[in-house]
């Protein structure tokens, strides 16, 4: 899998030294050799064809203000900012639909982005890239359109972009009723998109998570999270504590009288099915997904929730100017009393006195998997478990299946991880609505824009199934916890038999090679429900086993 030289490379190399030089470049200086690249989910970069899919996938991925910004400023902390001049303390904060990454607009045209790792800044790069890319074309083929942008000529504005019925549909889906006004816009000028990185060093990555480190540590009530046993969670921050608490059955008949006020009528057959037991899915997962959807208009239920999850003893810790990486800490003891002890029939008889706790935070992006392992490991003295949950690429599987690797290729370091996976088929036996595959081989890629087309078809050829970024980091930091050396370059390592016990899970959220489905055509919807839901009930379980030992 040998890389150097190659058009990634290529392009990676050169971005990053024009701003390593430079502190700032124009994104057209690197359009070229992203083209080159051809990436896989930008498969018409290099075409006058517009290409949707690519376009929406990097706009849900960029602020909503996308559309007034010009002037794009990467830092690590905010110190860097305020010694710019940029006071990002009165300015607006903006997100992304489908990326979690602090960000800040000034009202005109300047968007101040936190990034914590390079590969923050690899993501911002290739979504800024595409996003230029599709918006010049679409402003070019609309510049000789004459009518009105309306609905009423909507049948010649798909002539004149070129753009087939389903690829509409998606732009009107995503824009809704901004579709016309955004086209207007794109028409009246075309992109040219500057970045500037302030600084940009390893140092500042590693005092940003060290600050969000020590943000945990104020906010919780576990203040002796250093010297207790520790697990360690990578997964989301619902399904862990859902999965602790059951509290939605609470609500059942609320939430589907929600769906026949509102009529849901895909969720109402779900629930039908679910209740004849013609669906394999869980009652309760299903109403904790039914459940984000009620949250939404009814904030008091949030608010009586996070009461109820506060109360057993679940502390949230919400990110500040750091790394945009919420936590939850709990106390494995509280598990005792939660909705999960009954899932696994864990009575009064097998009361156990333990003072571990468990860490629990949102995935993070690509290389910032290292630097929070990282700054945890350089925390805390007793880390006994740590585990991945994340969703992913696989090459040949259906949306939600389940992946269990025991080998991992890291295109960051080269190295090439085989581990012991804490996870086997066993721990699934209750999922009905997907395939478990176990003993899959994973490559950790440096962002979803720097696969090529010819790279994944490699990958599927050399039986590596499972595309994602998260592995390959957070496995050379724990190569740090049992070798003398930093985690070293295009090696083999073996980590059959570690003090700390090794999980990871994926789910397929997109099947880009088999199925043509990427996260670009569609958004994973109820089909991840199952998997995730099973999966965080299957690292709940693993953290109990260990500490019951």
């Amino acid at each position: 899998m040998d890389q150097e030289q190659s058009p990634t490379t290529i392009y990676i190399n050169a971005y990053r030294s024009f701003l390593r030089a430079e502190g700032q470049m124009n994104i057209e200086q690197v359009v070229m050799l992203y083209k080159n690249m051809r990436p896989s989910i930008h498969k018409y970069a290099d075409q006058e064809k517009v290409d949707v899919e690519a376009f929406m996938y990097s706009y849900l991925r960029l602020p909503k203000n996308i559309f007034e910004i010009s002037d794009i400023v990467l830092a690590q902390i905010g110190d860097i900012f305020y010694r710019e001049g940029l006071k990002i303390e009165f300015w607006q904060e903006v997100h992304a639909p489908a990326r979690r990454r602090k960000m800040y607009f000034d009202g005109t045209d300047k968007l101040a982005v936190f990034i914590n790792s390079v590969t923050d800044l690899d993501d911002m790069v290739g979504l800024l890239t595409a996003y230029e890319i599709e918006w010049n074309k679409i402003h070019m083929k609309m510049s000789s359109f004459k009518k009105e942008i309306s609905p009423k000529n909507t049948s010649e504005l798909q002539k004149v972009l070129e753009i087939d019925e389903e690829n509409w549909e998606r732009l009107t889906r995503i824009w809704d009723k901004e579709l016309y006004n955004r086209l207007n816009q794109i028409k009246e000028k075309d992109v040219h998109f500057r970045v500037r990185l302030l600084r940009g060093n390893y140092v500042d990555y590693k005092k940003a998570a060290q600050r969000w480190f020590e943000n945990i540590m104020e906010h919780t009530r576990y203040k002796e999270l250093r010297n207790k046993p520790l697990y360690f969670v990578s997964s989301n921050t619902h399904s862990i504590v859902n999965n602790l608490t059951g509290w939605v059955t609470n609500i059942e008949k609320e939430l589907i009288s929600y769906l026949k006020e509102h009529k849901l009528e895909r969720f109402l057959n779900y629930w039908k099915e679910i209740e004849t037991g013609e669906h394999p899915g869980s009652r309760e997962n299903f109403l904790w997904y039914i459940l984000k959807k009620y949250e939404a208009e009814h904030p008091e239920i949030r608010e009586k929730r996070e009461s109820y999850e506060r109360d057993m003893g679940i502390d949230f810790i919400d990110a500040k100017h750091y790394l945009d990486i919420n936590a939850q800490v709990f106390s494995l003891n509280d598990i005792q009393n939660t909705g999960f002890a009954k899932k696994i029939g864990w009575g009064a008889d097998q009361s156990h006195d333990s003072e571990a706790l468990v860490l629990n935070i949102d995935y993070p992006l690509g290389l910032g998997a290292y630097m929070v392992l990282s700054t945890i490991l350089h925390n805390v003295n007793n880390l006994r478990g740590v585990y991945i949950l994340g969703k992913a690429s696989f090459l040949h599987a259906n949306l939600g299946d389940i992946g269990l690797p025991t080998k991992v290729y890291d295109t960051y370091s080269d190295n090439t991880y085989i581990f012991n996976n804490a996870f086997t088929k066993d721990y699934f036996k209750e999922f009905q609505t997907g395939s478990v595959l176990s003993n899959q081989k994973v490559v950790s890629t440096k962002g979803t824009f720097l696969h090529p087309e010819a790279a994944i078809q490699q990958y599927f050829i050399e039986d590596y199934t499972i595309v994602e970024m998260e592995d390959g980091p957070y496995l050379s930091s724990l190569y740090e916890t049992t070798h003398f050396d930093r985690y070293p370059e295009n090696t083999t390592v073996t980590m059959l038999n570690t003090p700390i016990d090794i999980g990871i899970i994926h789910y397929a959220s997109d099947t880009p090679f088999t199925k043509a489905i990427t996260l670009g055509t569609r958004n994973l919807g109820y089909e991840g429900v199952e998997a995730t839901y099973a999966s965080s009930l299957a690292i709940l379980k693993r953290i109990v086993e260990v500490e019951m030992k």
